[in-house]
C-alpha cells in the first residue's frame, strides 16, 4: 500500500514539473517574438528618419531575439549606408559607391534603404563628374599661367570658385586650390582701363545721340507746329481785326474757340496765335456757325 502511494505521488510530481517547463518555454518564445517585432519596428522607424546607425542597432537586437533573413539583411544594409556616408564625407567616393551597391544588391532588405542608396549613388556620380572637370580646369589653368595667358586662366578658375556648393565638404579642397591660383595672378589694369575708356566713349556716344535726338525732336516739333499753324501755311501774318458781326471778339471768345478746337481733336492748338483763332472765329461766323473747326483757321 505504501509502495503504491509513493508511486502515485511521484507521478503527480513529474506531471506538474512537465507542465511547468512547457509553460515556461511557451512564455519565453512569446517574449522573444514580441521583442523581435518591437525591435524591427524601431529599426524601420529609424530608417524612415535616415538614422542608419540607430537602425542597425535595433535590427541587431531583433536578430538576438529571433534570427531571420529579414533582420540580418536589414542590419547589413543599414551598416553599409553608414559606411557610404562616412566615405562620402572623407571624399572616398569609389568606396562609397561600393558600399551603396551592397545596399541595393541585398536580397531581403528594406526597400526604403534600397531607394535611398540609389539616390546617393546618383549624387556620388555627379560629384565625381564635377570634381573631374574641376581638376582638369585647374590643370589647364596652371598651363595657361605658365604661357602667360592669365586672362584665360582667370576665366577657368572663376568658373570653379563661383560654382554653387564649391565651398562645401565635397569640393572645398578644389576650391582652395583654384582660389589660391586665382589670388596669385597679377592684377590686370589693362582690361579695367579699356573698360573705362569704352564706358566714356559710350557716354559720349549717348550724349551725341541724345543731342541729335533733341535736335531731331526740336525740328519735328517745329515742323509739326508750322504744319498746324494756319498763318504759317498761308504765309500771311496780317493782323485780324478782333470784331465779327459788329461785336468785339474778347479774350474769353478766343479761349473758348481754342477749347473747341482741342475738343474736336486738333493737335498743337497752342501753336495757333490769337490772330489765327480770331480768323477761325470770323470764318465760322461767315458759315453761320458758333463752333470753330480746324479749316476755319485757313486764310480765305
Amino acid at each position: 500500500m505504501k509502495k503504491a502511494l509513493l508511486l502515485a505521488t511521484t507521478g503527480v510530481a513529474l506531471l506538474l514539473a512537465g507542465c511547468s517547463n512547457g509553460n515556461s518555454s511557451a512564455s519565453k518564445s512569446n517574449n522573444s517574438s514580441d521583442t523581435y517585432k518591437t525591435e524591427m519596428t524601431k529599426g524601420n522607424d529609424a530608417v524612415d528618419d535616415k538614422e542608419y546607425s540607430k537602425a542597425a542597432d535595433h535590427f541587431d537586437s531583433a536578430i538576438k531575439a529571433k534570427k531571420t533573413d529579414k533582420a540580418h539583411d536589414s542590419k547589413i544594409q543599414a551598416q553599409n549606408l553608414v559606411k557610404a556616408k562616412r566615405f562620402m564625407n572623407q571624399r572616398k567616393f569609389d568606396s562609397a559607391r561600393s558600399a551603396l551597391n551592397k545596399v541595393t544588391d541585398q536580397d531581403n532588405g528594406n526597400k526604403k534603404m534600397v531607394s535611398r542608396a540609389k539616390k546617393l549613388t546618383k549624387q556620388v556620380k555627379k560629384i565625381q563628374f564635377n570634381r573631374s572637370n574641376f581638376k582638369a580646369d585647374i590643370k589647364n589653368a596652371k598651363e595657361l599661367i605658365k604661357q602667360g595667358a592669365n586672362d584665360q586662366a582667370k576665366a577657368l578658375l572663376e568658373q570653379i570658385t563661383t560654382f554653387k556648393g564649391i565651398k562645401g565638404k565635397y569640393y572645398s579642397d578644389l576650391y582652395t586650390q583654384a582660389n589660391t591660383l586665382l589670388k596669385s595672378l597679377p592684377t590686370d589694369t589693362k582690361d579695367s582701363t579699356d573698360t573705362d575708356s569704352n564706358t566714356n566713349n559710350d557716354s559720349s556716344t549717348t550724349t551725341t545721340t541724345d543731342n541729335n535726338n533733341s535736335t531731331d525732336n526740336s525740328s519735328a516739333d517745329s515742323s509739326s507746329d508750322q504744319s498746324n499753324n494756319p498763318a504759317a501755311k498761308g504765309g500771311d501774318f496780317d493782323v485780324e481785326k478782333k470784331e465779327v458781326d459788329g461785336k468785339t471778339i474778347t479774350d474769353s471768345d478766343i479761349a473758348k474757340a481754342r477749347q473747341q478746337l482741342t475738343d474736336s481733336g486738333v493737335k498743337n492748338v497752342d501753336a495757333w496765335s490769337d490772330n489765327d483763332i480770331v480768323r477761325a472765329i470770323k470764318n465760322a461766323a461767315k458759315d453761320g456757325r458758333s463752333t470753330v473747326k480746324e479749316s476755319d483757321g485757313k486764310i480765305q
